[in-house]
């Protein structure tokens, strides 16, 4: 590479340092490739683009520029030399070979992985940049590199910032609404990168960043429909986020941006579990789920009672989801398969068997009191989302056919609440944003946004597979992981040839008629008729049959939500 920058012409001198060519450049800084005339070593530079008239702007240039260079993370090149020469604030780093080769981003349009992949590095370096209560300045082309394994890595952190803040009028600093500005710009400036690899040309045709940014309050940035390659809609949503016109729907945090993105590509283009760290971090510290309030004490004083049979022990420990998990975890665990268990425990029943109240003990005792480590603002809408699929499994109990295990129909119509219940306990603050994405639609089509595709566009993963991940990590079963997607809406219904196939289809009509009991009243008797057509076939279910299950699943869960009522 020496060899290379050697022979190369210098076009004019900066310093001690000779410019080769530029590699790029914004209203703000110019990016050059050069060499260190000193020791013929190559490297990047990069300058104001224009002279600063300011001593005060050059100094806090040259200030700035020197605290970012503090800062060390592998999505970050490390900064050699900070100056000012001739009113031209400036800073150095090491090039890399492929400096000498073909431009960062060539006009071709990249592969979807390439693109998210760029876009997740470039918010994992942003991202430390801002929770060190800094901003990069000038994100764009001419400051992002690649290193010699292909990962984008960030330069230039910090000598635009005052120039950025000189343009508003202002100097931007910690606390103030300027600095703020920047921040939210900065996230702005990644979509837009992002959108630029997926399309092969800048947005709108600027190919100025702060120009761009400027215009984001009076033109249509989004994403267009027609781009060269299929834009999954999660995606496209997950982009557009970050460059929304309504400042309550953008992403708050760099750091959000990056694992909503970080987390869509690993579950849906690499299929690597990779969302399995942050939700096992999210157990580590708040459990998997609460113990309902009293329900543990209550538990207690049954399996203390003698000659109590092991039905009505079971019948109270299904009204704890929480609890229902953590004992069939307990029961598949390694020291319970010792006592020759020959297949995978998939209900409370079985675990019971295994477990013995003397396990049962041990479990309740490890479980987090209610309401866990959740914010009591979010309490209510936790315990509601718990209440509806606890009611859903009493209805599945119900509905359930002669000769098909009544408690796995009811465990399957639990299971299939799981992924909201996880996200309102572990997620709730994301669990909003999802709400008021669907609440709000597609701005541009004017077309509603499904619960898929928007928590797709905020987790990164959606609810079933946020369920799915967590049985994952507590080694339960295939047949337990394939229970918790119910029949998707838009799939003809057909008559099962399995019992796991009835339990599931058993459990999605459940669930379908309480959602239709939370529809208002007068849309109710025909929503009813669709999801008894739509199971007609495989169920044959008339009108009273529901409203009788129903009423029975209501009272059930009514004793056991009020049990000094029935005791």
């Amino acid at each position: 590479m020496n060899d290379a920058v050697t022979a190369a012409p210098v076009l004019r001198t900066f310093a001690e340092f000779g410019l080769l060519r530029m590699l790029g450049r914004s209203t703000l800084t110019i990016a050059w490739l050069a060499t260190d005339m000193r020791t013929g070593q190559p490297v990047r530079l990069l300058a104001s683009t224009y002279p600063v008239a300011s001593q005060a702007l050059r100094e806090r240039c040259v200030e700035d520029a020197k605290r970012a260079a503090r800062l060390v993370h592998p999505r970050l090149v490390p900064v050699r030399k900070v100056g000012c020469v001739d009113r031209f604030p400036y800073l150095v780093c090491d090039a890399e070979p492929s400096d000498l080769e073909a431009p960062l981003v060539a006009p071709t349009v990249l592969s979807l992985d390439d693109v998210v992949r760029r876009g997740h590095d470039l918010l994992d370096g942003l991202s430390y940049v801002h929770e060190a209560g800094m901003v990069h300045g000038d994100l764009g082309l001419h400051t992002l590199m690649a290193d010699s394994t292909g990962r984008l890595r960030l330069w230039g952190c910090g000598l635009g910032v005052a120039l950025a803040g000189a343009r508003q009028a202002t100097v931007p600093g910690l606390a103030s609404p300027g600095f703020s500005h920047l921040l939210s710009r900065e996230i702005a400036a990644c979509g837009l990168l992002v959108q630029h690899w997926l399309m092969g040309h800048p947005p709108v045709g600027e190919a100025d960043m702060p120009t761009l940014l400027g215009q984001m309050s009076t033109i249509d940035l989004r994403l267009p429909i027609q781009v060269p390659q299929p834009v999954p809609d999660s995606l496209r949503l997950i982009i557009n986020r970050a460059i929304d016109l309504h400042p309550q729907r953008r992403f708050l945090h760099a750091r959000s941006f990056e694992r909503v993105l970080g987390n869509w590509r690993q579950t849906q283009l690499l299929d690597d579990n990779g969302f399995d760290a942050l939700l096992a971090e999210r157990i580590r510290r708040g459990g998997h789920l609460p113990a309902r309030p009293m329900l543990v004490n209550r538990v207690t004083q049954i399996i203390g009672m003698e000659q109590q049979r092991l039905d009505t022990v079971v019948d109270v420990l299904l009204e704890d989801i929480g609890l229902s998990l953590a004992l069939l975890r307990a029961a598949n665990s390694a020291e319970a398969s010792a006592v020759s268990v020959d297949e995978a425990v998939i209900t409370v029943n079985r675990a019971m068997q295994l477990m013995g109240t003397n396990g049962l003990r041990r479990v309740a005792g490890s479980m987090k009191s209610w309401p866990g480590t959740l914010k009591p603002a979010f309490v209510r809408a936790f315990e509601t989302a718990m209440n509806r699929a606890l009611l859903a499994g009493h209805l599945a109990e119900c509905l359930a056919p002669a000769g098909m295990d009544a408690e796995a129909a009811l465990l399957a119509a639990q299971f299939q609440h799981l992924g909201t219940l996880l996200a309102a306990y572990h997620f709730p603050d994301e669990l909003q944003q999802i709400a008021r994405l669907k609440a709000a639609g597609d701005v541009g089509s004017g077309q509603p946004i499904s619960e898929e595709t928007a928590t797709l566009a905020v987790l990164g993963v959606d609810l079933p597979g946020l369920a799915t991940a967590f049985l994952r990590l507590w080694g339960l079963s295939d047949s337990l992981r394939q229970r918790v997607k119910p029949i998707p809406l838009d799939r003809r219904v057909l008559s099962p040839t399995t019992p796991a196939g009835w339990i599931k289809l058993v459990a999605s009509c459940a669930n379908e008629i309480v959602a239709v009991t939370e529809l208002p009243q007068p849309a109710q008797p025909a929503a009813l008729t669709a999801v008894m057509g739509r199971y007609h076939n495989a169920l044959a279910l008339d009108t009273e049959q529901v409203r009788g299950a129903m009423r029975r699943a209501r009272d059930k869960l009514s004793r056991h939500l009020n049990p000094s009522a029935t005791d």
